[in-house]
């Protein structure tokens, strides 16, 4: 498929022309072969490269017409008197199954964690899937909090162990995780996240998890946040948000740097003055 372009400069037209100049000349070239019975005279050819020309350009052209109002960006989604955006966390198969394929999606090249192992975590502990659903009941964003049994944790934070290499009896059970001071976001992730829509529903994720971070733990207090940059995008949301690189790609099992920050009344505050607050927008459903 052709590009749509909006005010495309000089050489994205030609490209567009191009492409579709050299498919209609394709297609009529592969007709005369077909039907070897036509007569095609110069004058013909001529008429014919001369329509396909401009045929060719009038794509391009229409396309390069310009917006009047980004209208996606003023109002992604229909207004609406409640909220229909929901983050709750979740347990059920079909949210644990689509934010499993959303993170395959989002993390190409990286092994996603088994779904079985999967399952029994979260039958230790429910509380640590959250999910951004829209009207529709499909996952659109998703992040997920570990808290690790502190031995497991420690070789973890050391490098020597990778996400793969969790077990049930690794995470923390409610209570014990009220406890622990130590906690780890592993994954969090939004649909389409190149669209106006995808970037609300990634900033109300972001506004979500510091949410869930102060409903569950009990933050601000002396706990601490690591996750592991496995994307460009993600270090740069990472450092964006102060958090401190605590250990090189390099040095660790599974290639991936570690970033810790910790949980102070200064970071949250800092963390939610930096996006909007999103209460009007979504509920938030926790345990």
């Amino acid at each position: 498929m052709i590009p749509r372009f909006q005010l495309p400069p000089a050489k994205a037209f030609l490209v567009a022309w191009g492409a579709i100049f050299s498919a209609l000349i394709g297609l009529f070239s592969s007709l005369a072969q077909l039907f070897p019975t036509w007569e095609i005279t110069l004058g013909t050819s001529v008429v014919l490269i001369i329509v396909c020309a401009l045929v060719s350009a009038l794509y391009p052209l229409l396309c390069a017409r310009p917006c009047h109002l980004p209208v996606e960006d003023i109002l992604p989604e229909e207004p609406s008197a409640e909220p229909h955006l929901v983050v709750q966390c979740c347990t059920e198969e079909k949210y644990v199954v689509q934010s499993h394929e959303l993170a395959a999606r989002a993390y190409p090249g990286v092994a996603p964690l088994d779904l079985i192992e999967y399952r029994q975590w979260l039958r230790i502990n429910p509380n640590i899937l959250a999910c951004l659903i829209n009207r529709h009941q499909e996952v659109v964003g998703y992040f997920d909090v570990f808290p690790l049994e502190p031995a497991f944790f420690s070789r973890f934070l050391a490098g020597e162990c990778t996400e793969h290499d969790i077990r049930a009896e690794h995470i923390l059970n409610p209570e014990q995780a009220k406890l622990n001071k130590k906690l780890y976001l592993a994954g969090i992730a939004v649909r389409d996240p190149e669209t106006a829509l995808g970037k609300k529903h990634a900033s109300l994720l972001i506004w979500a998890l510091i949410k869930y971070l102060l409903y569950y733990y009990a933050v601000p207090g002396d706990k601490e946040l690591y996750a592991e940059a496995v994307t460009p995008e993600g270090e740069r949301l990472l450092k964006r948000f102060a958090f401190e690189l605590l250990s090189p790609a390099g040095a660790r099992k599974d290639r991936a740097a570690l970033y810790r920050l910790r949980l102070s009344p200064q970071a949250l505050t800092r963390a939610l003055t930096s996006i909007p607050d999103w209460s009007n927008a979504c509920k938030l459903i926790w345990r």
